[in-house]
């Protein structure tokens, strides 16, 4: 479902079913960079602790190796709620080269416009890719335990099929790199939490002595799939974000002190 590509001293992902629809959707490793440990190498966060002049060749990299206009690019600063925003051409280069010019306190964003560029930040968090295969619209989720459990999955959905009328058979999700369940442990309240609001026969939540571990990714495509989702319309990656090392950030396998990945996604 994803293919590494090897381009100007740079690992990225690229998303094949994606690519036959005409988008191109992408998400980065931490290999080709300029950061230092512990954000070596393609640190993309601002809102780290590296060397912003270091991010921010980074990130120059990046869009020359894709051949992005980094006018094109939106990015927001994420704050793990279930805010989206429908952004426009007059969004576009917010929180390109600087943090506080990012869109505030939005999660996900949508956009129908074709030369526009998503972009968002993750490190363990689940990258949640959506379009729109007839009309070309498309989407970027950034859903962590707090998205998710606030729906943020079935806020985007509802905006393409009440606000931009799109056909619920022609989304196509696909659920990008991220931390995985056997990785993901979680306390006792949180896991009844999440138990008494998704039902799902808890084949998300898995118990292991007297341990719980949650499966976002598993999680936010049952939550498609309720919505009306058809399940062969529904991608969901293997990659693991904390077990991968040599190829990911993780929050939680190094205990915060770490880089970002980032995801794009744009209609070509």
């Amino acid at each position: 479902m994803f293919k590494l590509i090897r381009k100007n001293n740079l690992q990225y992902l690229e998303n094949k079913i994606l690519k036959s629809l005409g988008f191109e959707a992408i998400f980065t490793t931490r290999i080709g960079g300029y950061s230092k440990s512990p954000y070596d190498e393609l640190n993309l966060g601002f809102h780290t602790n590296d060397d912003n002049n270091l991010v921010l060749k980074n990130r120059k990299k990046l869009f020359e190796t894709l051949n992005y206009n980094p006018n094109d690019i939106i990015f927001s600063k994420q704050v793990h709620s279930n805010n989206i925003k429908y952004v426009n051409n007059k969004d576009k280069f917010k929180g390109v080269f600087s943090y506080e010019t990012s869109i505030p306190q939005i999660d996900g964003m949508v956009a129908t416009e074709k030369s526009i560029i998503l972009g968002g930040l993750f490190a363990d968090c689940v990258p949640i890719y959506i379009v729109d295969k007839d009309k070309g619209y498309f989407s970027l989720i950034h859903s962590g335990w707090k998205g998710t459990f606030s729906n943020i999955m079935s806020i985007t959905l509802n905006y393409f099929i009440d606000e931009l009328k799109s056909n619920i058979n022609n989304l196509i999700i696909i659920i990008g790199p991220s931390i995985s369940k056997d990785a993901y442990e979680i306390d006792h309240d949180l896991a009844i939490k999440f138990k008494s609001k998704f039902d799902f026969n808890n084949q998300y939540i898995t118990k292991n002595g007297d341990k719980y571990f949650l499966d976002l990714k598993e999680l936010n495509k049952h939550i498609a799939l309720k919505y009306g989702i058809e399940n062969k319309n529904i991608f969901k990656t293997d990659f693991c974000t904390s077990k991968e090392k040599k190829l990911f950030y993780s929050y939680r396998r190094d205990e915060g002190k770490t880089g970002r990945m980032a995801a794009l996604i744009t209609r070509k």
